[in-house]
């Protein structure tokens, strides 16, 4: 058995739990029906995350190759959500004292993605060493 099993596991799960919250908050805040394509665009590129997963779970030492991509998609991913925060700030201040819900909601949700991200590329470099 592989010891690194549990390892490739808990990414696939964390990636498809990330893919589903994404998906899901975007058709519970779903702009305008006209506008909703270019956010899909948006949004389903992190599907091919899931699917490098999926594929070390299937054979790890077929698709080891793919462990740069990841930890690029990964980084990327953290340094655009910095930026975000940087130069949405003004919005988010904004959007706090408006909404409560928002005060409780959008810090643990950014935690959520930037930690979650952060500890996958950890994972994922782990895998590819091993």
């Amino acid at each position: 058995m592989d010891k690194f099993r549990i390892l490739r596991t808990s990414l696939c799960i964390y990636e498809g739990l990330r893919l589903i919250f994404v998906l899901g908050a975007f058709i519970l805040l779903q702009p305008r029906s006209e506008a909703a394509f270019p956010w899909l665009g948006v949004i389903t590129p992190g599907a091919l995350f899931l699917l490098i997963t999926v594929f070390w779970q299937v054979n790890i030492s077929a698709y080891r190759l793919y462990g740069p991509l990841y930890l690029a998609g990964k980084g990327l991913g953290i340094v655009s959500t910095m930026f975000w925060l940087f130069f949405a700030r003004n919005d988010i201040m904004r959007e706090f004292m408006f909404n409560e819900a928002a005060l409780i909601f959008a810090p643990g949700i950014i935690a959520f993605f930037v930690l979650g991200d952060a500890l996958s590329a950890w994972l994922a470099a782990t895998l590819m060493k091993s």
